[in-house]
């Protein structure tokens, strides 16, 4: 339905207007109506519509443009051996002897036998922070929308057909060369690691694989291995087919730090031009959501960057700049509150001491999420906002502390049948006896006997992620007979992961926790 919000309007628009107070206008069909000041007239079709003064602030939905969904039920890793020199080193010959039991086993099983509990569970983790979109769908015997978030990966805007390539794992040369860059003309994007090590480690080479690639739309994710040259090159070579146009360079600080001790040189990309996002990239070396990785980037500015970046700069990271750049496949649909945008937006709380809306946003915690709309819709919020914005067949949860309401099970979506209760069933289900679960699994697969892809088949999902030594087991088909998966990882920032930190991080990790006090 349509619906009126009230508050403070941040936004991030080209000339970064705050309206305070301002009024959002969000049309029936999922988009922005209109942006103004109180006392204008609303545009036709809204006198009806309900109207819900938030005394809060009113911003552009999170988008996170580097993530790996299958991974996201799963605590921190523990790792031995780091600092890694490169990421074959924690997947490859050299390899943790726990990574498969660790990361691979558990995910692999949760994905095949609760698929939909799985990818639920991980979209409500990033809603709880302010997530609207995400990247890192995994991969699946059939398509899947985001049921509650819009995962980049599948979204099919502006037209019903999806214009968005990935690939976390390094793609031959050669079909960079003859697939992926004839296909960047333009009206597509690339999300791409690429050069994800420690400086001077081998991985370098693959930025030389990329060349072919890179043109507007590349979206390369990681490069921590890239210097100031690296960058220059790259822009040069973005603005000699358009010369408006930046590179894309999306920034995992927390997830660098927690395997390489080392992250990407981002003042050198900044400097030489090119765009930064921020990507939480998954909970085994990541924070649980962008907003936690925003707090990363903000500590890393203050304390190793001698504040090379101001707050807003920083806020861009999460809403105007991943949104920008998707806007080659996309057009301007997300990351700014503007007329005929998407209404993915993000109703947060004001506190104290923060007056400007972007410490605010820096600042704020997952206890400061007062509402999130994704397409126009309440996903999640107060109990009183949701019931505000129409919000029906909601499920109550408590997250650090306070009590909100979400909206899991859709109406009209046979595929997607289970509320938040049942997500949680379904996936201690698994827990409890993860090789029946597997079994049970491959045997449904078995007897579906027609294509994987065909929209009836049973749903697996499957890592998008190196899988690094699984054993014979997998080979037979079968499941290590003592695997533990672990405790369903906790939706918000507590105790525990900071004690993980603490145990297994560098120092420089550990100001995460100032945010949380």
């Amino acid at each position: 339905m349509a619906l009126v919000l009230e508050g403070t309007v941040v936004t991030c628009d080209s000339d970064h207007r705050v309206l305070d107070p301002g009024v959002v206008y969000v049309g029936d069909d999922g988009r922005i109506a209109a942006v103004r000041e109180p006392g204008r007239a609303a545009p036709a079709g809204f006198a009806a519509a309900p109207r819900l003064d938030t005394g809060a602030l009113i911003l552009p939905g999170l988008i996170d443009l580097h993530n790996h969904l299958l991974y996201n039920t799963l605590p921190l890793w523990e790792a031995v051996g780091v600092p890694y020199q490169h990421h074959d080193r924690w997947v490859g010959e050299r390899k943790p002897p726990d990574y498969a039991t660790s990361v691979t086993w558990p995910a692999k099983v949760l994905g095949q036998a609760a698929p939909e509990a799985l990818l639920k569970y991980v979209e409500v983790k990033a809603l709880i922070g302010g997530t609207t979109a995400i990247q890192g769908a995994p991969l699946s015997t059939r398509p899947v929308d985001g049921w509650l978030l819009r995962i980049i990966d599948t979204e099919k805007l502006p037209a019903g057909t999806d214009m968005v390539m990935t690939a976390a794992l390094q793609l031959d040369p050669e079909v960079l060369r003859d697939d992926r860059a004839p296909k960047l003309d333009g009206t597509r994007v690339l999300i791409y690691h690429v050069a994800e090590g420690r400086q001077g480690s081998l991985v370098h080479r693959e930025f030389d694989d990329l060349e072919p690639c890179l043109k507007p739309g590349l979206i390369g994710v990681h490069g921590t291995a890239l210097t100031a040259a690296d960058f220059a090159k790259w822009q040069r070579a973005v603005t000699a087919i358009s010369p408006d146009e930046k590179a894309t360079l999306v920034w995992s600080p927390f997830s660098n730090y927690w395997l390489y001790h080392e992250t990407t040189d981002v003042v050198e990309a900044d400097k030489k031009g090119l765009r930064i996002a921020l990507g939480s990239d998954w909970s085994p070396s990541g924070t649980k959501h962008v907003l936690g990785e925003l707090k990363v980037a903000d500590a890393v500015n203050r304390h190793e960057l001698d504040g090379r970046f101001s707050d807003r700069d920083l806020c861009d990271m999460v809403t105007a700049n991943p949104g920008d750049a998707l806007a080659t496949a996309w057009g301007p649909q997300v990351g700014r509150i503007q007329r005929g945008g998407a209404a993915d937006l993000l109703v947060l709380e004001r506190h104290a001491p923060a007056k400007d809306p972007y410490r605010n946003l820096i600042d704020a915690t997952e206890r400061h999420i007062r509402l999130v709309l994704v397409r126009g819709r309440p996903f999640y919020g107060t109990p009183s906002l949701m019931a505000a914005a129409g919000a029906g067949d909601t499920d109550a949860l408590t997250v650090a502390g306070q009590r909100r309401r979400v909206a899991v099970r859709q109406p009209g979506r046979t595929d997607a049948t289970l509320d938040w209760p049942g997500v949680k069933r379904a996936l201690e289900k698994v827990r409890r006896d993860p090789v029946a679960a597997w079994r049970a699994a491959q045997d449904a697969l078995a007897d579906w006997g027609g294509p994987l892809d065909d929209p009836q088949a049973p749903l697996a999902l499957f890592g998008d992620m190196p899988e690094g030594d699984t054993g014979a087991f997998a080979a037979a088909g079968e499941v290590p007979l003592d695997l533990v998966v672990p405790r369903l990882d906790p939706l918000a920032h507590d105790a525990a992961y900071f004690a993980a930190v603490a145990r297994g991080g560098p120092a420089r990790l550990k100001h995460l926790k100032d945010y949380y006090r």
